[in-house]
């Protein structure tokens, strides 16, 4: 037995301090909730929610999926010091090229999508500011990426924690203390940008990382893999966030306000479990598919992942009621309904983001926007059909009615290229469970009580049944334990 750390359990670590930045990213959105609903009330909440949809669907095109491409020349096409250096210096190049362009291109319409989606033109400096937020971003994710991909989660997490806790003091301070309303939630937004970017290439100077070149071939290598992923990019945001749109279409931007503030807490399932899984699963699969039960052990990850994200958003979905009665004020409190589903739409997310692997590892990804594009063509259609029926309500059934359908599909497809012995029984029966019972927790004995029992009964259920036997989970952290 190797006295090395396992595959799975350094992911699992990296899991931990990944999820650090992410964990204070979410915790502080959900504190300036109450500031946003003392200061800017239900509906302009609702506008701020429309900036940053459209603020990540800016991201999503202009990010390219260059980072997923990184990684794959980097730690996998790479076989020397020198071949990654090439690669990190080629990235840095493409992504300067690609973010100056992106800027351009959005500064040049941002008039136009002001008048469209705030209805005035005198709006437009809160959307003309997304561009050089975006191009801060989007330059910080070479420094971000090559952290991940050296094995160094502890710098990228303070990273991450500098952007969400500065962004946050940044908008405290113009919003409540200079009484700058909505333009200043976007410009703390703008001045953590610009910091954390400047932490980043710092760092990524020290480490002699900072020298740009265009390897025109490895650039078209780079392009052809990331590409078919960004239609991908662009209908995951479809079906997280486009919503906002088609509410504020039949129910107004107040509807708006409710339906972010529920989603914004159910979100928190992001930052606890299934980011930061996402983000070391990302650089992790690619070690593991080099095992010789590889197959194996990527079923027991998804098993494993399944246990444990349920029960958290099980967790999130029973105190939601709670959590809106201490944190916000009563005007927001009808927004609790929707967190179970913003929740549970992020677990099932997980776990399309493991049964695609093999889609990855047998160079697939062409599939990919095929299959999102199709099922964010139906969460569009859903939204359309349940919004006007049942009001902000329906756009959560949509989300996790769409995610449900994008693991199903993404998983058939992928098990024809990269078969895998996924445990569906134990995969299903953990998510049947902890669904009933946060539909018990928010529906029944108004409690607090009930809502712990609600919680507390997921364990013992999935515990009794033998749905996960007791040290199974344990037992996941020795399943990579062996040389590599």
């Amino acid at each position: 037995m190797s006295g090395r750390p396992s595959i799975l359990r350094r992911m699992l670590g990296e899991s931990a301090v990944y999820g650090l930045g992410g964990l204070a990213n979410q915790a502080l959105a959900i504190v300036l909730v109450p500031v946003y609903a003392r200061e800017l009330g239900v509906e302009s909440y609702g506008a701020v929610a429309i900036i940053n949809t459209t603020f990540a669907l800016t991201t999503m095109v202009i990010t390219l999926a260059l980072p997923q491409a990184f990684f794959r020349w980097y730690l996998k096409e790479a076989q020397s010091d020198r071949e990654r250096a090439d690669v990190l210096r080629t990235a840095l190049g493409l992504r300067l090229l690609v973010s100056i362009l992106g800027l351009l291109v959005f500064s040049a319409l941002s008039l136009q999508l002001s008048v469209v989606l705030l209805g005035s033109a005198s709006d437009w400096p809160l959307i003309a500011l997304i561009g050089p937020i975006v191009f801060l971003d989007s330059l910080n994710l070479v420094p971000m990426a090559f952290l991940r991909a050296q094995r160094r989660p502890r710098p990228f997490a303070v990273i991450a924690f500098i952007r969400a806790v500065l962004g946050s003091v940044l908008i405290i301070v113009f919003v409540v203390v200079l009484g700058m309303g909505v333009l200043g939630v976007v410009l703390g937004s703008l001045g953590s940008a610009a910091v954390t970017t400047a932490v980043g290439y710092v760092m990524l100077a020290r480490e002699g990382g900072l020298r740009i070149g265009f390897d025109w071939t490895r650039i078209r290598h780079m392009l052809a893999f990331s590409l078919p992923l960004v239609p991908a990019a662009v209908a995951g945001w479809t079906l997280n966030l486009s919503d906002r749109y088609i509410i504020q279409a039949f129910d107004g931007r107040a509807a708006v306000g409710l339906y972010s503030a529920g989603y914004v807490v159910g979100l928190a399932i992001n930052a606890l479990a299934i980011a930061p899984f996402t983000l070391a699963w990302g650089a992790t699969y690619w070690e593991i598919a080099r095992q010789s039960d590889a197959r194996r052990t990527i079923a027991r990850v998804l098993t494993g992942f399944t246990a444990l994200a349920a029960f958290a958003a099980l967790a999130i979905s029973a105190l939601a009621t709670d959590a809106f009665r201490i944190l916000l004020t009563p005007a927001f409190e009808a927004g609790r309904f929707v967190t179970p589903f913003s929740a549970f739409g992020y677990v099932l997310y997980g776990i399309y983001t493991v049964v695609t692997t093999g889609l990855n590892l047998e160079n697939q990804t062409r599939r990919v926007p095929v299959i999102t594009v199709a099922v964010a063509i139906v969460s569009v259609l859903l939204n359309l059909l349940l919004v006007p029926a049942i009001g902000y309500v329906g756009a959560g059934v949509s989300t996790l009615a769409s995610y449900a359908l994008l693991a199903v599909v993404s998983g058939l497809v992928s098990q024809r290229h990269y078969p895998v012995p996924w445990e569906l029984g134990r995969v299903g029966a953990l998510l049947g469970i902890a669904m009933g019972l946060a539909a018990a927790a928010l529906l029944g004995p108004d409690h607090v009580g009930w809502r712990l029992a609600c919680l507390a009964a997921y364990p013992a259920v999935v515990l009794g049944l033998r749905i996960i036997p007791v040290g199974s989970l344990s037992a996941l952290g020795a399943l990579g334990r062996r040389r590599h």
